[in-house]
């Protein structure tokens, strides 16, 4: 009992460091693209939540400068953060390729864990745009423990006629055609492989967040509704939360709508951490 107590003793003592610490440009892979950042809150300890971050961009462009701001607005919350860059799309790197990338992201987050003190598995997903649909989709399909998602504006049913009316629409059609490895012929019938890359598809056990601006013209929020209703019927746990008059950045860009997204994702983490 004795060995036992002091077990739980070590793995509830906090870490501490004078500050918090940023650790920046860490490789994880051997593209260029394969680096992330890893946030540490000052003080932390082995029941810290971990939430990997990835960024929008449509599959080919930005990077995790992008989510830099989120990144340490979490990390002031007390999260350890570790915001992921990865490959963009072409003709040669597909989706699959991407979902390799963000594997190996998390494996290396785990090795570093021993480094730095923090828990080695139990990680929570969150993403914008691309990176929301990059999120629910590893998530769903991934064999790691992931605690959480968190999805802001994502497309989740790339297979649907309408929404390729509407990534047409953008200027998108070739983006999704690279994640998907297939052509796009309006009017004809979709490849399958538009829809081994909606995340839809593969909806699992994880409790899913979902944000979308209601004036999206970019990813209509149809895409957050559709998934919401199949989640709930399925009696998975999920929540959506419609953000009003915002478009594409889901009200990241305004201080009072950015803090609504950030204290939901906050109690959204703990609760399932």
């Amino acid at each position: 009992m004795l060995l036992l107590n002091l077990s739980c003793l070590q793995v509830s003592q906090a870490f501490k460091q004078p500050d918090a610490k940023d650790l920046l440009h860490l490789k994880y892979g051997s593209a260029a693209q394969n680096q992330l950042d890893l946030f540490l809150p000052a003080t932390y300890n082995k029941n810290t939540a971990v939430v990997i971050l990835l960024h929008g961009g449509a599959w080919m462009m930005g990077g995790n400068e992008y989510t830099d701001k989120t990144a340490k607005d979490l990390r002031n919350r007390g999260f350890i953060v570790a915001n992921v860059d990865y490959r963009y799309v072409s003709e040669n790197v597909n989706g699959k390729d991407l979902l390799s990338d963000i594997d190996q992201a998390l494996t290396f987050i785990q090795r570093k864990s021993v480094e730095y003190h923090y828990r080695s598995k139990g990680y929570h997903l969150a993403g914008i745009s691309a990176g929301a649909h990059l999120a629910l989709l590893y998530g769903y399909t991934s064999n790691k423990d992931i605690r959480s998602i968190t999805a802001l504006c994502p497309p989740v049913r790339l297979d649907d006629p309408e929404t390729m009316k509407a990534l047409q629409k953008n200027n998108l059609v070739k983006n999704v055609e690279l994640l998907a490895g297939a052509k796009y012929i309006p009017d004809q019938k979709i490849s399958v492989k538009f829809t081994e890359v909606s995340p839809y598809k593969y909806v699992k056990t994880i409790p899913t967040l979902l944000f979308h601006g209601d004036k999206d013209e970019l990813v209509p929020d149809n895409q957050s509704k559709f998934l919401f209703r199949l989640l709930t019927d399925k009696k998975l746990i999920a929540r959506f939360i419609p953000m009003l008059g915002k478009g594409h950045d889901c009200g990241m860009n305004q201080p009072d709508s950015e803090k609504i997204v950030l204290d939901e994702i906050q109690r959204w983490v703990k609760k399932y951490n």
